[in-house]
């Protein structure tokens, strides 16, 4: 199910850490995703009360975040979004050597029903 929120890069950016957190079974805290991310403490707090205001994350005691169905739900898509074009960007641009911040951006701009289209063509599932 396509969310209605729009998501930026950053945002993306958090739910793909997040959720890489959360399926090697790592506690995701605010502390670690400031210091995985190279990003200030109180800028990942701001990001979480967004996260928490949108129904993605539920905070418990000590600081700890869980992803809501709906975060995992969000994260999972987008983990699919971004790996269908860093396959394609890799095979159509070998020489570049960091995509993330590329694929980031084209995640934040595409609308979610054109990335999941993209998807399915890519996957053959359409001719």
């Amino acid at each position: 199910m396509e969310s209605t929120e729009k998501l930026t890069s950053a945002n993306i950016r958090y739910l793909l850490t997040m959720k890489s957190f959360a399926d090697s079974g790592k506690m995701i805290r605010g502390a670690y995703l400031a210091a995985c991310l190279h990003y200030k403490k109180s800028s990942v707090h701001s990001m979480l009360e967004n996260f928490l205001a949108l129904g993605m994350i539920e905070k418990a005691a000590g600081g700890i975040v869980h992803l809501t169905e709906k975060g995992i739900d969000t994260a999972s898509r987008y983990q699919t979004y971004y790996n269908k074009l860093d396959s394609v960007l890799s095979a159509c641009f070998p020489e570049l050597a960091e995509k993330e911040n590329a694929i980031l951006a084209l995640l934040a701009e595409i609308p979610e029903t054109s990335l999941a289209r993209f998807c399915i063509e890519k996957n053959g599932a359409k001719s």
